[in-house]
This record gives C-alpha cells, sequence and structure tokens, in this order.
C-alpha cells in the first residue's frame, strides 16, 4: 500500500475515530504533539494483519487495478476516471471531498452498482456474532467499525451520488478455516501492488463479508440513528465540526475521565523533562492542583479503583485520603498474599514521600521455593496469531509457536542456555518446537518454570493439534505423551511434585519491593529486583556470554542509585532489537510472509533469539534474588 506524500493535509478515517473518542485529540495530532511509542508493536502487528487480510480479499479479483497515485488528489482523480468504467475492480481507490479523504481497499463497479469492501482485523464468529440486536442498534463492540465505514461511505456519495452502494464489512471468520498451507507466504502481504494468484478459492471462507449496507445507510442519513452514536445531530455535522477543529487553531474544551487512560498523548516522564509536550498533562492540569499529571495520576495505580476515585475527584494518587487505603505497618504485618489494594496503598505512600517497606517477601514465596526440585528450567516460548493461519485446516488467529529460550540453573548454581527458533524449512513449528523441547537435558527431571501460564496452555493447544492430525503426524503419539507428562504437573502451590511452577503468580501474591511501581510484567519486575539487589549487581556486573551475547554487562547503573532496565540495554546490541512479544510476533510474520535475503533473515533472526533468551535470563535472575534471600532468611 502506497504512502500519499500530502496525506497529512487532509481530514482522514483515523482523524474521524480519534474525533469520536476525543475532539482535542484533533488538535494535537494537527499541532503535530509526541504520541506514546508503546503502543506502536501493538498497531503494527494490526496493520500486519490488515495487509495479510487485504491480500486474500483481493486474491479473487486477478482483474483489479490498483490506484497508486502517491498525492491524494492525483489519486482521486485517477478513481474517478476509471469509475467511468461499467465495469471494474479497484484497489486503493480514493476519494477526496472538502480536505476530508478516504481510501478503500476494494470496489467493485458493475453498472450503477458500486459494491464497497471494508477490511477490519476483529475475529467474527457467525456462529455466534450478530452486528445489530433486535431493535436494529449496532452492538458496542462493532460500533467503531460501522462509524468508519460510514465516513467512507458518506465520501463516497458525495462524489458518486448517482451510484448505489452496497457496504459490506469483512473480518476474519473464526469459525473456517484455512484450505492451503503457507497462505502468508503466497499472499505476499508486504509487497506493495502485489497481486496473489493461484490461491484457492475455498480460502474466502477465512473472511466473513458482512453485508452492512442499512446500517451504514442508517448512520450516514437517518439523524434519530446517528445521534446514539456521533456528538452532533447528523454524521455532515459531525465532520463539518471535526474539520474545523483539526484545521483550526482553537483548542476544545478538554472532558477528561476515564477515556483518557489509554490516550496516545501521554508520553513518558522522560521525554517531558526533555522539552516534550503532553497533550495529556495540558488536558489534566487545570483538575490536578500541582505537580506532574503524567507522574502522579491515579491511572498508574495498580488493580481496580480508579472509576469510583474518578467520581470523587481523586485524580491525583497525592490526594487519595489515607483513611481509606492500607496503612504499609498493616501491610507489613499482614500474612498471606500481597492484594492489588495493598499494592495501590504502597504506591500512593511513596508518592506522598511517606515511608514504605524496603522489600516484602511473605513466608509463602520461601515454602513454595523450597519444594521446587533441582535442576530449574526457565522456559519461554515466543508465539504469534495472525489473522490468516499458516497451516491449513486452522482457523484464523490460531497460535504459532515459534521459539523457546530455556536457562538450565543447576543446585551448584551453574547454569546452561538451550534454545530453538523456526528455520521456516523444518515444517510445523509447533510440532517441532515439542520435538526440540524433549531434547532438552533433564527437561523431564527437576522443575520447570514459567512467567503466567502461557507456556502451559501452549503445549495443550498443540496436544488438541496433535490428536486431530494422529493419522498423518508420524511420532504424533510419543509427541501427545510427553507433552501430558508436562501439562499434568501441579503448579508449586501444590504439596506434590514435579512442577511446572508459575513465577508471575510468585510475583504477584508474595513479592514487593520498594522500586516495583504499576506493572508486574517481566521486564518491570527485573528492572525493580536488578535495582533492589546487591547480589544480582555483583553477579551481573561482569560480562555475561552465551550464544547470543559477547560480554555483555547487565547490570549498569541508571545514575540514579538503581540499575537500568536490561530490555533497555538490549536494544542497543544492534540487529533490529525487539523489546516486546509483540515486537517478536510482527518480525516472525515478516519472516514467514517474503523471501528476505541471507542478511535480512540473519539479523531478525538473531534480534528474536536474543530477547527470549532475555526473557529465561530475567526470570533467573529473579529467583537467583529471592535464593539468596531464603538462604539468608
Amino acid at each position: 500500500m502506497a504512502r500519499f506524500r500530502d496525506r497529512e493535509k487532509y481530514f482522514t478515517r483515523h482523524l474521524f475515530g480519534a474525533g469520536l473518542e476525543c475532539p482535542v485529540k484533533l488538535y494535537y495530532y494537527r499541532q503535530d504533539y509526541p504520541q506514546d511509542k508503546q503502543s506502536r508493536p501493538f498497531i503494527e502487528h494490526a496493520i500486519y494483519n490488515k495487509r495479510l487480510l487485504t491480500a486474500l480479499a483481493r486474491s479473487v479479483y486477478p482483474n483489479g487495478v490498483f490506484v497508486d497515485s502517491k498525492q491524494v488528489k492525483k489519486a482521486a482523480d485517477k478513481t474517478c476516471q476509471l469509475l467511468q468504467k461499467d465495469e471494474v475492480v479497484l484497489f486503493d481507490a480514493t476519494f477526496e471531498h472538502q480536505q476530508m479523504m478516504a481510501r478503500l481497499p476494494i470496489i467493485h463497479k458493475s453498472g450503477n452498482q458500486l459494491t464497497v469492501f471494508y477490511i477490519r482485523t476483529k475475529a467474527f464468529d457467525s456462529r455466534k456474532h450478530r452486528i445489530t440486536d433486535a431493535k436494529g442498534y449496532i452492538y458496542s463492540k462493532w460500533e467503531k467499525y460501522l462509524l468508519d465505514f460510514a465516513y467512507q461511505v458518506y465520501l463516497i456519495q458525495i462524489s458518486h451520488p448517482d451510484l448505489n452502494i452496497q457496504a459490506t464489512l469483512v473480518m476474519p471468520e473464526k469459525s473456517s478455516s484455512a484450505y492451503t498451507d503457507n497462505l502468508p507466504f503466497l499472499l505476499h502481504p508486504l509487497d506493495n501492488n502485489y497481486k496473489a494468484e493461484n490461491i484457492n478459492a475455498s480460502n474466502q471462507e477465512l473472511l466473513a463479508k458482512l453485508d452492512v449496507t442499512e446500517e451504514v445507510e442508517k448512520l450516514v442519513n437517518r439523524p434519530r440513528f446517528a445521534e446514539h452514536n456521533i456528538p452532533k445531530s447528523t454524521l455532515k455535522k459531525t465532520l463539518n465540526y471535526f474539520s474545523t477543529v483539526y484545521f483550526g487553531d482553537d483548542k476544545p474544551d478538554s472532558k477528561v475521565g476515564l477515556k483518557c487512560k489509554n490516550c496516545e498523548f501521554r508520553i513518558d516522564t522522560d521525554r517531558i523533562s526533555e522539552g516534550k509536550i503532553s497533550g495529556f498533562n495540558e488536558c489534566w492540569s487545570p483538575v490536578m492542583s500541582e505537580g506532574n499529571p503524567s507522574e502522579n495520576h491515579i491511572f498508574d495505580l495498580i488493580g481496580p479503583g480508579t472509576s469510583q476515585r474518578l467520581a470523587n475527584g481523586n485524580y491525583d494518587q497525592k490526594d487519595i485520603p489515607a483513611d481509606t487505603i492500607f496503612s504499609s505497618v498493616n501491610v507489613i504485618k499482614s500474612e498471606g498474599r500481597i492484594s492489588q489494594e495493598m499494592r495501590q496503598a504502597l504506591q500512593v505512600h511513596k508518592k506522598k514521600d511517606e515511608e514504605v517497606p524496603e522489600e516484602i517477601i511473605r513466608t509463602l514465596l520461601f515454602e513454595e521455593l523450597d519444594r521446587w526440585q533441582f535442576p530449574l528450567h526457565f522456559l519461554d516460548f515466543e508465539a504469534g496469531n495472525y489473522a490468516v493461519p499458516v497451516r491449513k485446516n486452522r482457523s484464523p488467529y490460531h497460535l504459532v509457536v515459534f521459539q523457546f529460550s530455556c536457562h538450565t540453573l543447576y543446585q551448584d548454581g551453574t547454569w546452561k542456555h538451550h534454545e530453538w527458533i523456526d528455520d521456516l524449512k523444518s515444517g510445523y513449528p509447533n510440532f517441532e518446537l515439542v520435538r526440540k523441547l524433549k531434547q532438552i537435558p533433564d527437561i523431564e527431571d527437576g522443575t520447570i518454570v514459567q512467567y503466567s501460564n502461557f507456556e502451559r496452555n501452549a503445549l495443550k493447544t498443540i496436544r488438541s493439534e496433535l490428536l486431530q492430525e494422529q493419522n498423518e503426524i508420524a511420532d504424533a503419539n510419543q509427541l501427545i505423551n510427553w507433552i501430558e507428562k508436562i501439562i499434568n504437573r501441579h503448579d508449586s502451590s501444590h504439596s506434590q511434585p514435579p512442577y511446572i511452577a508459575d513465577l508471575s503468580r510468585l510475583v504477584k501474591n508474595f513479592y514487593y519491593n520498594s522500586e516495583m511501581e504499576s506493572s508486574l510484567s517481566i521486564k518491570d519486575v527485573l528492572r525493580s529486583v536488578m535495582s533492589h539487589s546487591s547480589y544480582l549487581k555483583n553477579i551481573y556486573s561482569k560480562p555475561y556470554s552465551s550464544s547470543n551475547f559477547d560480554q555483555i554487562v547487565w547490570w549498569q547503573s541508571d545514575g540514579n542509585g538503581g540499575a537500568r532496565n536490561p530490555y533497555s540495554i538490549l536494544t542497543e546490541t544492534g540487529d533490529s532489537p525487539i523489546r516486546r512479544g509483540t515486537e517478536a510476533m510482527v518480525v516472525y510474520g515478516k519472516m514467514i510472509a517474503q523471501k528476505l535475503d541471507s542478511e535480512r533473515h540473519e539479523a531478525y533472526q538473531n534480534a528474536l533469539l536474543k530477547y527470549c533468551e532475555l526473557d529465561t535470563l530475567a526470570m533467573m535472575m529473579i529467583y537467583q534474588h529471592w535464593q539468596k534471600k531464603m538462604e539468608q532468611a
């Protein structure tokens, strides 16, 4: 899909959606306020999946014509010119009107009938999902899609009032499955202007193609229906309002609330200290008496209670009354698990510059660790789920596990690292993964440690696949039997080993240190533990080497008495470094969807291997700190 050079001069579908969420965002977009980078991997994954679905939907139109002009006006003129034909299929058809533009992935004109396709990545299951209720009102989960579609249909109607428009919403169909292996590669979704050919037409069953003409027509033309969904009485008036905000210099009044929690214009404090403008802070500063709203907001409190605090006018953590939360003393003295409410209380006390405990380790944590049997296998999978299946007889978003890392720690303190990554040649990765797992020395002995229950659940999914293909896979019974030995193990809360233990549950229930904030992801927990642990500082201030790392130092000072996050250090190692699982998913998606040169393939593979290794090293580091504390206790 070609990028327009002058797109920023136009009001777009994306801006329409942003305006529906909050009109102030339109002002921030126009003024080019900086945006949060954390959500970028999720956006890239959605873009990749949309490209897959678009390529599949286009594959049944071999005569489709790409509208590939790089400027909006030229693309719109070319679209208009091609629509003079009695019969034509256009890809990336573009429409513009009064500095508003829309681009549709597929339109099909036959006579005066124009079928317009709008593609979204949210899964639809025709066995149980419906777009509207019995009264014809749109269910909330589909509302945004139909509003976006209505915006695009509106622009087409203005440009071509003589055409009868059929609006077709396209989404991945969860109740169907692929007829062809390696569909992402055959579709070439990352190649601009590529027409996939010789794709089995039965694969169109992977797409739910829903006629939403009536629903879209109501939103465009019927005020009483539209008023339930948009800020003004009609779509036309709403667009005029949004355009005025976007192209004007006046900022609308901010109406802050729960909708602001995931605002893209909330940037981190480091960027603010560098002089970047925070739209989030501009909106919240009038109602928060002092300080930096991004630093002290209740949105950063872990766990429930946000809506009630907003209703009470408690926006700043410092404003939360002391008599509504646990005291630090009560948290320390209590037994059993550390609740979310207790963590919230410690966050608030810390913001108020009150004393909080340096570290809390419940005795139940030590009791569980004492049950673990050596060797300890710290295991992590990387996996993806894609809108178009990579294997036949699989539905959209089926799980593809393409990599593992395992740090095996022995009782004498020595460790070994084992890893595997799909080479794209050895067959279906889910089955190959199990074959390679079985080869890890002593993997059937000792304790397997995961962070969350993902690895166990992934193996359950693979077991189900093997049962379905038992007659086609020669070693299916062996693999099934091995998986069952692993997944039937208890978690270490149980008194009987062997275990497949969940490290994240132990963190959540039994561990706290004063460096911890709102997130209990392994990346943030690792940073807090490393900042707190002199034992880890001593070990990992020394160079670490493995098959993926050469003399890297993981404990580095952050200049404020703590440790830098090792995942930040990872980004400095080259090879297009990955810091999040979603980024790994996108990189693997690129690998399976195109033929890469050896240099690019190696760079992607190295990045995946480094990221996955750090995940299991992080688990081992956290355990090493706990083990040292247990010895001292």
